[in-house]
C-alpha cells in the first residue's frame, strides 16, 4: 500500500490558528528508549495501542508507522528512531518535551513566523502552559513544512512523510539493513571524496538560499553522506529571507560553519568563494 504524505500545504501552517489548542496534563517526557515507547500488556487504558506515545498511536492508525525497531540517534532536543511501515524503513524523529529540553531561546529563529492568533503568540512569549504546547508544535510542524519546501526546490533532503504533535516521520537515509548513513563530521574522507562532498554541500546551500531560505545550522554535523550524495538534515530552525531580518546574519554563520567543518576534512574551503557561488547560482 502506498501511503500519501500528510497534506500540509506550504501556506497551511502560516495561517494555522492555535486558539483552540488546549494544554493537556501529561507526564513530561525526556529521552526515551524503544522499550519505553512500545505499549505493554499492562496498559489497561488502551490495550489495543501499539505505542505508549499518543502521537505514535495516531501515526500508526493513519498507516504511517507500524513498528519501532531501534534507536538511531539521541540528542538534547530530539531522538531519532528506526521504524517501519508498509512501504519499508522510515526514520521517526521525536522531540523532547519543551519543558524538559534545553533549547528554548529560539526567538531569533521564530521572528517573522506567522502564528495567526495574537493571544497564542503572547502565550508563547510568556511561556504559559498553552504557549509551550503551541510553541513546540509550531517548531515541529515548521521542520515538516520546510522539508517539503526544500525538497520541492531540488535540495537533497529526506522526504517528509507525516507529522503528528511533536513526532515526525521521514524517509530513512541508510541501507536496507537499517544501518543509517553517517554524518560527514563522523567520517575521515579521502581527498577527492571530501572535495565532492563539499561541492554538493555548497550546491545544496545555494539551492536553499535560492528558495528564499537559510538553514540556520549548516555544517558537516547536519549533512549525511549516502551512496556518494550529500543529504541535508535538521530543519526546524530554517529562516525565510522575506520574513526574518536575522536571515542574512545566519547565512553568513552557515557559510563560516560549512567551511570550517570541511577544512577538517582537508578541503580548501574559502568563505568568499562559497558566497560567490551562492550569488551566481
Amino acid at each position: 500500500m502506498k501511503i500519501a504524505p500528510n497534506k500540509l500545504d506550504v501556506e497551511d501552517l502560516e495561517v494555522q490558528n492555535f486558539v483552540k489548542f488546549k494544554s493537556k496534563k501529561r507526564k513530561l517526557t525526556g529521552k526515551q528508549s524503544v522499550s519505553q515507547l512500545i505499549s505493554h500488556a499492562e496498559n489497561a487504558s488502551n490495550p489495543n495501542a501499539k505505542f505508549e506515545n499518543p502521537d505514535l498511536n495516531i501515526l500508526s492508525k493513519l498507516g504511517f508507522l507500524d513498528e519501532l525497531i531501534c534507536g538511531i540517534k539521541t540528542g538534547k532536543e530530539a531522538s531519532v528512531f528506526l521504524g517501519r511501515n508498509s512501504d519499508g524503513l522510515v526514520a521517526v524523529k521525536m522531540y523532547t518535551d519543551l519543558r524538559v529540553r534545553s533549547f528554548r531561546r529560539d526567538a531569533s529563529y521564530r521572528e517573522g513566523r506567522f502564528i495567526g492568533d495574537a493571544r497564542m503568540e503572547k502565550a508563547i512569549k510568556q511561556g504559559s502552559e498553552a504557549g509551550l504546547d503551541a510553541h513546540q508544535i509550531l517548531w515541529v510542524q515548521e521542520e515538516f513544512r520546510q522539508m517539503q519546501h526544500l525538497d520541492g526546490h531540488g535540495v537533497v533532503v529526506p522526504k517528509a512523510i507525516a507529522v503528528q504533535g511533536i513526532s515526525l516521520v521521514m524517509e530513512f537515509i541508510g541501507d536496507e539493513h537499517g544501518n543509517p548513513a553517517p554524518r560527514i563530521s563522523d567520517l575521515k574522507m579521502e581527498r577527492d571524496e571530501a572535495q565532492e562532498a563539499f561541492r554538493q554541500s555548497v550546491r545544496n546551500l545555494a539551492l536553499i538560499v535560492g528558495s528564499g531560505r537559510v538553514h540556520g545550522d549548516y555544517s558537516t554535523f547536519n549533512i549525511l553522506w549516502h551512496n556518494g550524495k550529500a543529504v541535508v538534515i535538521d530543519f526546524p530552525q530554517v529562516l525565510e529571507f522575506k520574513h526574518n531580518p536575522n536571515a542574512r546574519a545566519f547565512l553568513e554563520r552557515d557559510i563560516r560553519s560549512l567551511c570550517k567543518s570541511f577544512q577538517k576534512q582537508g578541503v580548501q574551503a574559502v568563505e568568499a568563494n562559497v558566497l560567490r557561488e551562492i550569488r551566481t547560482a
